[in-house]
């Protein structure tokens, strides 16, 4: 049926900036440790302990003590527990908490585990999670062990309030049990590279949750990128991490509140979309040998960081341009249908909501946008408009006029 009317969507692009608030959530406590583990680092002890160390190795039945948190109580509590070496492969260890061995893990779901961080990812690769992330990302630290190996710790981490963790990455593991002790707050080292998984009560099999083991690495290769990156950035290589690997996270909450800040981070949902939005477009978008690679290791932070590879890998847009550009792909990508800055290739989206939607005129209306967040004010009529804007901040303005009589245009104001 043809329409008898023109859609004007108006996208308010906001792009100022925040200053960085204290840390609220456990992604931000972690970003805090990354700074410490840097801070207790920097000394002569340290380098000389790391020269001297010991390679250290493992074995199948191999067994040890681990510390991790136990994340059912805020703030987590460290306790000890022995676990054994379940599989050896060419990239790690697999080890299982001992209490949870044909409890909740056993030799299949070990070998499913290992099959995908060695062999395969769900994308169809011929490689596994972890060379997926040395490629896409960086090296992997080898700071205390003298083992290239890293290991992959299954436990049961516990619930708080109702929400369960897939895992995580600890900057104590990078520092001495000496060391660890100094940081703030004083926590404790198995002086190795680790992730921690959780077997209970989350199901260790589950797509997403073998995704997110490549989620988890890119944060323990960022550390050694660049250890005081920014939150948000460090979350959306890390989700961007779980889109190459073939098995995103779900896309949701952030299409109905697109005013939040892409640049600050409150460990909502929304955030980690947010963030996986962003960095997938970026990377579809902005194709240069090693860019994603060396943002991670760009010693600028954030959107800092960003443009000044930008810079080095020859793109002359600025970050705003692209900012801009992806918001407008957030409302108008259907599975293609747009060509060109416009679209997704790896993901579906799912419809963005508008904040507004006029269809009687005239009409006054006033708001406000957050800083590098975005409104879509949606405006139907069959005639000629005309739209009037006072701003008291720099902001970007972007128009799709769509209709059956004329070609969908989308212009982007300064």
């Amino acid at each position: 049926m043809k329409r008898s009317c023109f859609i004007i969507s108006i996208i308010f692009l906001i792009v100022l900036n925040l200053q960085a608030k204290e840390f609220t959530s456990l992604e931000q406590f972690q970003d805090h440790l990354k700074r410490e583990s840097q801070r207790v680092m920097d000394s002569e002890q340290h380098a000389k302990i790391k020269s001297e160390k010991e390679v250290r190795d493992y074995n199948v039945g191999d067994s040890r003590n681990f510390w991790r948190w136990d994340l059912s109580v805020m703030p987590p509590t460290w306790e000890q527990s022995q676990a054994t070496c379940r599989a050896v492969g060419e990239n790690c260890y697999v080890f299982v908490s001992d209490d949870q061995w044909n409890v909740n893990m056993d030799q299949a779901v070990v070998d499913t585990v290992m099959n995908y961080l060695e062999n395969t990812t769900m994308a169809g690769n011929d490689f596994g999670a972890i060379q997926m992330d040395e490629d896409l990302f960086g090296p992997i630290p080898d700071e205390l062990d003298n083992d290239p190996k890293i290991i992959v710790y299954y436990s049961a981490l516990g619930m708080f309030n109702g929400t369960a963790f897939d895992g995580y990455f600890s900057a104590y593991n990078q520092v001495t049990e000496q060391e660890a002790q100094q940081m703030n707050p004083p926590g404790h080292s198995n002086e190795c590279e680790m992730i921690y998984m959780t077997c209970h009560p989350l199901d260790p099999t589950d797509p997403v949750r073998i995704s997110v083991l490549s989620h988890e690495l890119q944060h323990m290769i960022h550390w050694l990128g660049d250890i005081n990156e920014d939150t948000w950035v460090d979350e959306g290589m890390a989700e961007l991490a779980m889109v190459h690997f073939g098995m995103p996270d779900p896309i949701s909450s952030f299409n109905t509140n697109p005013n939040l800040s892409l640049n600050t981070w409150d460990q909502l949902w929304a955030d980690y979309v947010k963030v996986l939005l962003f960095f997938t477009y970026f990377d579809e978008h902005f194709e240069s040998e090693d860019l994603i690679k060396d943002i991670v290791a760009e010693p600028q932070n954030g959107i800092a960081g960003i443009s000044n590879q930008l810079i080095e890998h020859g793109f002359a847009i600025p970050f705003e341009a692209i900012f801009n550009y992806w918001s407008v792909a957030n409302y108008l990508d259907e599975e293609g249908i747009y060509d060109g800055v416009y679209n997704y290739q790896a993901l579906e989206l799912p419809i963005f909501s508008h904040s507004y939607f006029h269809n009687d005129f005239p009409v006054d209306q006033s708001g406000t946008v957050n800083p590098w967040a975005t409104k879509y004010v949606v405006v139907s009529h069959s005639n000629e408009l005309s739209l009037n804007f006072n701003v008291n901040n720099n902001i970007g303005l972007g128009i799709i006029k769509m209709g059956n009589d004329i070609n969908s245009e989308v212009e982007i104001l300064p």
